[in-house]
């Protein structure tokens, strides 16, 4: 839609205090204070499901749109948040017409389309659910009453790296400690746009393996925090000497389940 249009649309995606703020307007649009650049932007229909899943947005952009410069050469682990809102022209009134954050990315030879997903499709993602169990379902650093409360900065490990390569770092810091020892854990940095977390899948000697690799060169500076092995053994529990939080039931083990295929009766 133009100026000429009844409304106008302005699409502000933000990572915490960051925003990019554009408009389909011909021209530039100072709305609330805030100039919002015009840009070639088209989405699709604002769908209205029971299913929240459903829900989704598309929007078409260039490919030179510098938002999508966050997405490369990989996204952020950061979420991008967008609102779009509606400003009525005759006399600018604003609306807000969608939220939701940036899920995806696609881009092809000659544009860009951003798949959103709505809030409250995010909100109804399964998590984790406590059950009678020999293993701990906690969450590794959660702190609050009934939860881990292993204490991060305890543990923490800063290191300068001296290899990186998208999938795996390597820092003669993490060849200090056992191997398997940051298995499960968190590599963490400092990024222009906050703190960048990747899991760690395994770790031999210096080097960690990330599940999703992160932009980082040689030389950065990151924090890595060990995992656990979810048991009351030396890599679980006591290598973190927090026996007393443990969520699960030892003496479960060597049980048969009474839920499996062979009955016990």
């Amino acid at each position: 839609m133009g100026l000429l249009s009844r409304e106008i649309e302005l699409y502000d995606f933000s990572i915490g205090l960051h925003h990019w703020r554009y408009t389909d307007a011909g021209r530039e649009a100072i709305v609330e204070g805030q100039r919002h650049a015009p840009v070639a932007l088209t989405r699709g229909r604002i769908a209205q499901s029971a299913e929240e899943a459903k829900n989704t947005l598309e929007i078409t952009a260039p490919l030179d749109l510098p938002l999508l410069n966050l997405f490369r050469p990989v996204p952020p682990g950061l979420r991008v948040r967008l609102d779009l809102k509606r400003v009525r022209v005759r006399d600018g009134l604003v609306r807000l017409g969608w939220t939701g954050h940036v899920a995806d990315l696609d881009e092809t030879h000659s544009v860009a389309k951003l798949r959103c997903q709505s809030l409250a499709a995010a909100v109804e993602t399964l998590g984790l659910r406590r059950s009678w169990q020999s293993s701990c379902p906690l969450v590794l650093y959660g702190q609050g009453p009934g939860l881990c409360n292993a204490d991060p900065d305890a543990h923490a490990v800063a290191a300068v790296l001296s290899d990186a390569t998208g999938y795996t770092v390597a820092s003669a810091a993490f060849d200090a400690f056992d191997d398997g020892h940051f298995d499960g854990g968190v590599l963490q940095w400092t990024a222009s746009l906050g703190i960048e977390r990747r899991f760690i899948v395994s770790h031999s000697g210096a080097t960690l393996r990330l599940l999703t690799p992160a932009a980082l060169a040689p030389g950065a500076g990151v924090t890595a925090l060990p995992g656990c092995d979810r048991t009351m053994g030396p890599r679980g529990c006591a290598k973190f000497r927090n026996e007393l939080n443990y969520g699960g039931q030892p003496t479960l083990k060597g049980l048969r389940n009474p839920f499996g295929s062979d009955p016990l009766f």
